[in-house]
């Protein structure tokens, strides 16, 4: 079966199920405002392009100052970004059994993704780093994902990015690497249509038996 020397990881919806946090953080924020609060669902369509951008779509439209808005959001969501999160089944034993290299390309921030990696015990698995609040730009930007390739001397043919939303699959192809979609993530296929991603699985558990091309 043939793989992939460098496997490279979007954290929200892929890696972790996180909608449960940010969900209440989001509507902290927005109440903290006096701002109507939103479905969860809602915030999970929102979700994608770093946390500033969660925050502007959510106020949808509202007059308030976005940036005010996003430091309540970020203060709370950094210090409860761990109650309702879990990693996806498989993950773990993916990440701790799989033979390959492994990197991350979020728009999460630092504070935030380092500590749910450390959380869980898994920051020791990847080999390299690329979060959405560094000066390189966000995903679907090439650079957070030339930036783990050159930290691992990983060539873009042996790589693969997995993902479920448009930062990740738009991303990928802009570095010019293979994507993988994971459809029981946060995104949906029509956003970064017509775009496709190299493959599709139901799950993550469906990762280990994916045969690449």
């Amino acid at each position: 079966m043939k793989t992939k020397s460098l496997y490279i990881f979007d954290m929200d919806g892929t890696l972790f199920n996180t909608l449960g946090d940010l969900s209440v953080a989001v509507n902290h924020a927005l109440a903290a405002f006096g701002l109507k609060t939103l479905p969860t669902e809602k915030v999970k369509s929102y979700i994608g392009n770093g946390s500033l951008k969660l925050i502007e779509r959510s106020l949808e439209g509202a007059d308030a100052p976005l940036l005010e808005v996003h430091k309540c959001y970020s203060e709370f969501y950094a210090q409860h970004c761990l109650e309702k999160t879990v990693p996806y089944p498989g993950v773990v034993e993916f990440l701790r059994n799989f033979p390959a290299k492994k990197a991350l390309a979020t728009n999460k921030p630092h504070t935030p993704g380092l500590a749910l990696l450390k959380h869980f015990g898994l920051e020791s698995y990847f080999e390299a780093f690329a979060f959405g609040d560094e000066d390189t730009p966000r995903k679907p930007d090439a650079a957070p994902f030339l930036k783990v390739l050159n930290a691992t001397g990983v060539s873009k043919e042996d790589a693969v990015m997995i993902g479920d939303d448009a930062p990740d699959i738009l991303g990928a192809k802009n570095a010019g690497i293979d994507s993988v979609f994971i459809e029981n993530g946060f995104g949906k296929r029509a956003s970064f249509a017509p775009v496709e991603p190299t493959y599709s699985i139901a799950h993550f558990s469906d990762l280990v038996h994916l045969q690449f091309r």
